[in-house]
């Protein structure tokens, strides 16, 4: 299992994959609805299907600074994470079989059936709460180390920063 880092605005923090993947699943699923009013995040959508759906492992990108790039967005982003936190059971197996993610994904490339991305609830729920503090840009810099997130939330680690 590998782990990517979701950086936007000079901010980033480090994660499981599985745990990356999961997050943006949920997210494309509560957010498409919201496309038909804000066409501007169908791109963003696309991209975060793509990326998990192909699940490359260390190389999962949330391709924050591409897609979101005004404060519009991010508070749709904003508003989209209680609503997908509020449905997670802290320790269950999320599975993310939703099918405006399968749709999308379908759309943007991949061949069915798609592989589920699948995560620890726990783990999905830290990573959540991890992006919206990136996205308020509330992830001061940590000397000589960087944020990871697991299942216990975020915490500043020593060691490589990128």
């Amino acid at each position: 299992m590998g782990t990517s880092r979701v950086d936007f605005r000079g901010q980033w923090f480090w994660t499981r994959d599985a745990a990356v993947t999961v997050v943006l699943a949920l997210l494309v699923a509560e957010l498409d609805p919201v496309t038909t009013s804000e066409p501007e995040l169908d791109d963003l959508l696309n991209r975060w299907a793509l990326s998990a759906a192909l699940g490359v492992t260390g190389a999962v990108d949330a391709a924050l600074d591409d897609y979101v790039t005004n404060d519009h967005i991010v508070e749709l982003i904003h508003a989209a994470i209680p609503p997908v936190q509020d449905r997670l059971t802290s320790n269950a197996l999320v599975e993310v079989t939703d099918p405006a993610f399968l749709r999308r994904a379908a759309a943007v490339g991949m061949d069915p059936p798609i592989d589920a991305p699948a995560a620890l609830g726990a783990w999905v729920r830290e990573v959540l709460a991890a992006l919206d503090k990136l996205l308020a840009g509330q992830l001061p810099e940590v000397p000589g180390g960087y944020w990871w997130v697991d299942d216990k939330g975020l915490g500043p680690t020593r060691g490589r920063a990128s």
